[in-house]
């Protein structure tokens, strides 16, 4: 059983998921790359294996992201409905 991802703050999720998948698409073109493949064909091979890769490998730090950003999207929410609340309660002069 899988625990809930940590909310985090969802610059922090994404700079982290976003630097893994830049990660994962440098590996993969410096592996075609060494592999003997064109550079067109090596940066074509390496985005499409990069987008597959992170689908199975970046799950946990995707859903740390979703987490993060509907829980600061409650939070908005939250204070909004309270600031009408009390705007709402102020009598008008």
């Amino acid at each position: 059983m899988t625990s809930a991802p940590r909310p985090t703050s969802p610059g922090r999720a994404f700079l982290l998921y976003s630097s893994l998948r830049l990660l994962l698409l440098l590996v993969a073109f410096a592996v075609l790359l060494a592999v003997g493949l064109d550079t067109v064909l090596a940066l074509g091979g390496a985005v499409l294996a990069s987008a597959l890769l992170s689908l199975v490998l970046l799950r946990r730090q995707r859903e740390a992201f979703t987490a993060a950003s509907v829980a600061r999207a409650e939070q908005r929410r939250a204070e909004k409905q309270a600031q009408r609340a009390r705007l709402d309660e102020t009598p008008e002069p």
